[in-house]
């Protein structure tokens, strides 16, 4: 966790924070998030001392309670735990759904025009691809950096939807969790892997 700009070293403050500072009033004190968690307060009072550090299954459900999803986010990052290990968005940034709407729209804008000139590139990278010559250039990589904006563009407006309440991410990803098990995009249950061939 060197390398990572967040580790878990003042989680406990982050939390300390966005419980005295929640826009909801019941779930400013210690009691009150101990009886949404259904913990001891005394266990809240010592994460938040940075005391004992809760395992991941309970820090992100404390992040969920207490609607700092970019919470979610740095344990994502301090824990490795994304592939392309992108440090959360800045809450302020993540409030309005006007805001994130528009910024939303110019990183689509950016990445569709980054997918067009890796899709022109294409031919040339994949047949170096194929005669193991491919080497990644600079332009390249900014074209993928491109794409890879829209992932913090969309949570952003999502985050800030859900606190407007106007929308629940929750149900929504449920929506898309039904849209992806029905159409069989989902990923397969370990008993329908299909066996994968390895050639040396």
């Amino acid at each position: 966790m060197a390398n990572r700009a967040f580790s878990m070293r003042n989680f406990g403050e982050y939390l300390r924070h966005y419980r005295v500072n929640n826009s909801d009033p019941n779930m400013r004190t210690q009691i009150q998030v101990a009886e949404r968690l259904r913990i001891d307060p005394k266990k809240v009072s010592k994460v938040e001392c940075g005391d004992i550090e809760p395992d991941i299954a309970l820090a992100a459900e404390w992040c969920i309670a207490l609607e700092w999803y970019e919470g979610c986010d740095l344990l994502s990052h301090a824990y490795g735990l994304d592939p392309l290990g992108l440090v959360p968005v800045d809450p302020a940034l993540n409030q309005n759904v006007s805001e994130t709407l528009h910024n939303l729209r110019r990183q689509l804008r950016q990445a569709l025009a980054a997918v067009e000139e890796l899709i022109d590139d294409e031919p040339v990278s994949n047949r170096a691809a194929m005669r193991g010559t491919y080497q990644l250039t600079t332009e390249a990589k900014h074209h993928i950096k491109e794409v890879a904006d829209v992932i913090p563009a969309i949570k952003s407006y999502l985050y800030a939807a859900d606190r407007e309440d106007r929308a629940e991410m929750r149900e929504i990803g449920q929506m898309w969790n039904v849209e992806a098990l029905t159409e069989q995009v989902a990923m397969p249950r370990i008993d329908e892997l299909a066996p994968v061939l390895v050639v040396r």
